[in-house]
């Protein structure tokens, strides 16, 4: 998304919270159209409502069906805002559908309406500055509160998923609430009753804020609530409709050995870990042992003590399958460079967080044939996935990045079962874990599934 365009939305999140600061800071998608609400005062009419919100009083009747109103009636708003409109609305010139049996959703839903809640970090409050940055041109980019980015691109993608499932027949609403990764908010969110008629809440990202949720709605069997990235599981204790996507370390390990048990039966198995991820290396451990399978372990103390010559002692002449159960990225990045000066026929097998240390050298990453799970894995060739893409040009003008596409995939799987998703119990009484995720490789200078 081009960066006006991410400056758009945010300039749209303050106007939503400015016009409603006496009322709610609610924000309703219905059929594309976008809406605020309106708590009716004491003495209010619809024609001081109008005024206030600069509508006409036939729309605000249009929308609400009401001739009349009443003390605390809930009014939906419509919002006129030309750059609200730019970004979020429907764009009419696309007629590239996806082809969804709307009926056999609705029958699987039994209800013709899905209300989507999702809850992101976009810490609205500390982008004071775009309103300035949007008026005068001599700003810059950095003016945007870097920690917006990940919210921004991930709603993206759930504003292409539920549009393009409205545009089939079905009726979504979607609400969005900014956490701004605060506790507080997604409390005051929760006993505001803002998520009472919510049939899917996707989020809040980070384990502290999703917990809260969890806590209160996590058998709620009426509610399905999706934790979109985090890899903690305790939130998944607390209910039996909680699904977690991103598999903790412990699932990705046994992904690991599981593919090396089928597909590198004759190599030797040497294991590198650091003393305080030991733990991680003693699951590999037990796994092979059990397949009778020899196992060098060399755990390290720290830096200082990962040298090529201390490599080459355990890495002789001999296929090696090497397993580096680490998430630590200064370790994870002196050891594969280390190895990378050795010429030794070997495959190493990492973890997911590994794609996002983007210090590591792609020569060296394609030498060691190293490999990790990717559940963040998006197929190009696919057709749905293509036609997502033309979508997402198309209304933003760039290429979705990883969470725009995440984003995507979740709100496909959630709201109509379509997707590779497969969830398995974690906890006897708690949530589900995703379980069906690609082992891919770095070759020609990209990232490819393997199995």
């Amino acid at each position: 998304m081009g960066i006006s365009k991410k400056i758009l939305l945010i300039i749209f999140l303050f106007s939503v919270c400015f016009i409603s600061a006496q009322t709610t800071t609610d924000t309703l998608i219905i059929k594309g159209k976008m809406f605020v609400r309106h708590i009716v005062k004491p003495n209010e009419t619809y024609n001081s409502i109008s005024k206030k919100y600069n509508v006409s009083t036939k729309e605000l009747k249009l929308y609400n069906k009401n001739s009349t109103i009443f003390y605390h009636q809930s009014l939906l708003i419509p919002i006129k805002s030309t750059l609200s409109e730019r970004l979020l609305l429907k764009n009419k010139r696309t007629n590239n559908l996806f082809s969804l049996n709307s009926r056999k959703w609705k029958e699987s839903r039994k209800k013709d309406t899905l209300n989507i809640a999702v809850l992101l970090p976009f810490y609205t409050t500390k982008n004071d500055s775009l309103l300035s940055f949007l008026s005068e041109s001599q700003q810059t980019k950095e003016d945007i509160y870097k920690g917006s980015y990940m919210a921004l691109n991930f709603l993206e993608g759930v504003i292409i998923a539920t549009d393009s499932l409205n545009k089939t027949g079905m009726n979504i609403n979607l609400f969005v609430y900014d956490t701004e990764n605060d506790s507080n908010k997604v409390q005051q969110i929760i006993n505001d009753g803002k998520l009472k008629n919510i049939d899917l809440i996707i989020g809040p990202v980070y384990r502290r804020n999703l917990s809260k949720v969890t806590k209160l709605y996590g058998r709620n069997q009426d509610k399905i609530i999706v934790s979109p990235l985090s890899r903690n599981t305790n939130v998944l204790k607390h209910g039996k409709n909680v699904y977690q996507i991103i598999p903790p370390f412990k699932v990705q390990i046994d992904k690991n050995s599981n593919y090396i048990s089928k597909k590198h039966k004759n190599e030797k198995i040497l294991i590198l870990a650091k003393k305080e991820e030991e733990k991680y290396a003693k699951q590999y451990k037990s796994f092979f042992r059990k397949e009778k399978r020899k196992v060098k372990v060399c755990l390290f103390d720290g830096l200082n003590t990962i040298t090529r010559d201390t490599l080459c002692k355990f890495l002789t002449n001999h296929k090696y399958i090497v397993l580096i159960p680490s998430t630590d990225r200064s370790f994870v990045t002196k050891t594969l460079t280390a190895m990378g000066t050795i010429d030794t026929n070997m495959t190493v097998f990492g973890l997911h967080n590994w794609r996002s240390f983007e210090n590591l050298d792609i020569e060296t990453l394609m030498k060691l044939n190293v490999h990790f799970p990717d559940p963040y894995y998006f197929d190009y060739q696919l057709p749905e996935n293509k036609r997502f893409i033309s979508l997402f040009k198309d209304r933003f003008h760039a290429l979705p990045n990883k969470y725009a596409q995440v984003a995507f995939q979740q709100c496909m799987y959630f709201c109509f079962n379509k997707g590779d998703y497969k969830f398995k119990k974690y906890y006897t009484k708690g949530g589900f874990i995703n379980h069906h995720f690609p082992i891919v490789k770095y070759k020609d200078y990209t990232i490819g599934k393997v199995d």
